[in-house]
């Protein structure tokens, strides 16, 4: 091993190798119970089995994709008939399919028997749990979906779902730590030049505005300049236009485009402003629409009107409300209500530090069970009946079965539905093909104190040209059991964003190729990765990437937040309640299919809890 490699850590005993490329995805396989012909459980499976305390490459995980791939390109499975039948059997166990068992059980029928299948080895869809254990102590990290956002602004159906789990977000003050990081001076702006993008390693920290340290940042005069002048947001670039006529600017122009015709802003200091969007859009302001850019408040508008009404900042929104694993807290309290027994605890702050028994998921005894590891690839009304029962085939452990329900929940990938249902109608399965996810990498890194982090005056940094655009120290929320770190010489848990992009193409080119450099991203790629941008971002404040890092999880979403296309115009459904044609292709890509209902944010082309769940309720609506 190199001497480079050394200092960086990449020979330490972690977490992380032991786990590479789905190995602990069959290990873990193997710990599940074993069954008999009818799919019932011989015995009662071992408690190892416990998925959120895998580190290494996790998310679309090694084992969870493959079969779908194979299906998709035509593989078929002998499978074998069993004995089981459900009253309704949905697909998908992240929020939106979870979301459906349960409204199904309280609004069709109280007693219905249930089975929900995922193809991954934990249940929560993108909503994925990552725990980590050092020193007898449990730290979280978020491996998905991040937060309930704005929690009055929920429809009804969504608020009703998060009362029926006892989830109060207007309680969350009580559990964030609201003036930690400012008692210990970490309110800085922080950016980090890279020296591949812009000529030298720099950390430019200063005051509350991002532009406040830039003087000797490696930029040119001219650029320091014109991002101070943008940050700054003073100046109308479309000044004397209508709002009709301004309106239509943005809505021809990228965000990159915008800045470059109008606002006089040159490449290098687009290069800095690239990456901006990545956390929230998963793109580059290459391919952000600069409507959507006015929307998001980011700078070059100054306040201009633009015909649109902006809801940012409206009254009644409530407020963002964060659990230490994001929204997996939500997943496992559905579960807990769903599979009694399964985790103990009834409120929504014992969920966090309930330990689950995976074992319990499956009984036979169960009012619902959750198969894991278990991916469709046959559904079919019997003898082409579309009022009758279905047969719904599923691979585990390279074997296939079906098993047969009255009713289904598809509340898959949209795209894969297709290629497994000989139901969906054509025109229906071209608006389902439309559906295109944006891929995106969250990475968590347990890291023994965060120190450095203090020392240097900041909790999160903007990388704009590095591998991960963002790092971040975890946000302070302590809930039930759970405690964070209250010294920044205790353990924490670091959130690092990688949003794989190829600028240049249109926005769904550039998803399909960012997921196939996704799945061809090696995790010691991405250990390396880590090593090197924190060695170098964090090393002034003392940082030792190979003493420091504890463990690393990587979170590799290829299919992640779920858009919809025109396939005529090109158009991303970036906000559908701005989109200006009257084809909309989630809508027509959603309609029931005989006894098959269609769930997941796909048919919202909203990638957002509330959407998951709305589109649950519908889809169940549409069943009764």
């Amino acid at each position: 091993m190199r001497t480079r490699d050394r200092r960086l850590g990449m020979d330490q005993a972690i977490s992380r190798r032991d786990f590479l490329n789905g190995v602990s995805v069959a290990i873990g396989a193997s710990l599940l119970p074993a069954c008999t012909r009818s799919g019932e459980p011989i015995v009662e499976g071992p408690s190892a089995y416990y998925p959120p305390a895998e580190t290494g490459m996790r998310g679309s995980h090694a084992g969870s994709f493959e079969v779908a791939h194979a299906a998709v390109q035509g593989q078929q499975w002998v499978a074998e008939k069993t004995d089981e039948h459900y009253d309704l059997v949905v697909v998908g166990a992240g929020i939106s399919g979870l979301s459906a068992a349960h409204i199904y059980r309280r609004d069709v029928n109280p007693n219905a028997r249930i089975l929900i299948l995922d193809n991954h080895d934990d249940f929560g869809g993108h909503a994925k749990r990552n725990e980590f254990t050092i020193d007898g102590r449990t730290l979280l990290g978020l491996g998905g979906t991040m937060y309930i956002e704005a929690s009055n602004s929920y429809p009804a159906v969504a608020k009703q779902v998060m009362h029926e789990l006892g989830i109060d977000a207007e309680r969350y003050s009580e559990f964030h730590h609201e003036g930690l990081f400012k008692s210990l001076g970490m309110e800085k702006r922080a950016v980090f030049f890279d020296r591949d993008t812009f000529g030298a390693d720099y950390l430019a920290v200063g005051g509350r505005g991002y532009t406040d340290a830039f003087d000797e940042a490696p930029l040119s005069a001219s650029a320091n300049e014109e991002l101070k002048r943008l940050f700054a947001d003073e100046e109308d670039y479309l000044a004397g236009m209508t709002p009709t006529e301004r309106r239509a600017v943005l809505e021809s122009h990228s965000w990159r485009d915008y800045l470059k015709s109008f606002a006089g802003i040159g490449d290098e200091a687009l290069t800095f402003l690239q990456r901006w969007s990545h956390g929230v859009w998963a793109i580059g302001a290459d391919a952000l629409p600069g409507w959507l850019a006015w929307i998001e408040g980011y700078p070059g508008f100054a306040g201009m009107d633009i015909g649109y009404a902006n809801e940012e900042g409206a009254e009644e929104s409530g407020v963002d409300f964060y659990y230490p694993d994001g929204n997996a807290s939500v997943a496992r309290l559905l579960v807990r209500k769903l599979v009694p027994g399964c985790a103990p605890g009834d409120s929504m702050e014992d969920i966090v530090m309930a330990r689950f028994d995976y074992s319990k998921l499956d009984q036979e005894t169960n009012p619902a069970r959750i198969r894991l590891n278990s991916t469709v690839v046959g559904l079919s009304h019997q003898n082409g009946d579309l009022g009758g029962d279905l047969d719904v085939t599923y691979v585990n452990a390279n074997l296939g079965r079906t098993v047969t329900a009255s009713k289904v929940v598809w509340a898959g990938y949209h795209a894969m539905l297709p290629h497994v249902c000989p139901d969906v109608p054509e025109d229906q399965a071209a608006a389902q093909g439309s559906s295109v996810r944006a891929p995106l990498v969250y990475t968590n890194v347990l890291v023994r104190n965060w120190r450095s982090f203090v020392d240097l005056g900041f909790w999160r940094v903007f990388c704009p040209g590095s591998f991960f655009h963002s790092i971040r120290v975890n946000r302070p929320v302590s809930i039930g059991d759970y405690r964070f770190s209250q010294s920044p010489d205790e353990p924490v848990v670091l959130h690092l964003q990688h949003i794989p992009t190829a600028p240049g193409l249109p926005a769904p080119d550039q998803f399909r190729a960012g997921r196939r450099a996704l799945l061809e991203t090696s995790f010691d790629t991405f250990e390396r990765h880590v090593r090197e941008q924190l060695d170098s971002v964090l090393g002034p404040g003392g940082f030792d990437p190979a003493r420091d890092i504890a463990a690393i999880t990587v979170n590799r979403w290829p299919h992640g937040y779920a858009l919809s296309v025109d396939t005529e115009s090109g158009d991303v459904a970036w906000w559908p309640e701005y989109w200006q044609h009257e084809r909309r292709p989630w809508v027509d890509a959603r309609r029931s299919i005989g006894n098959i209902a269609i769930a997941n944010t796909d048919a919202s082309s909203n990638a957002m809890t509330e959407s998951a769940i709305e589109e649950a309720h519908r889809a169940v609506s549409e069943l009764m």
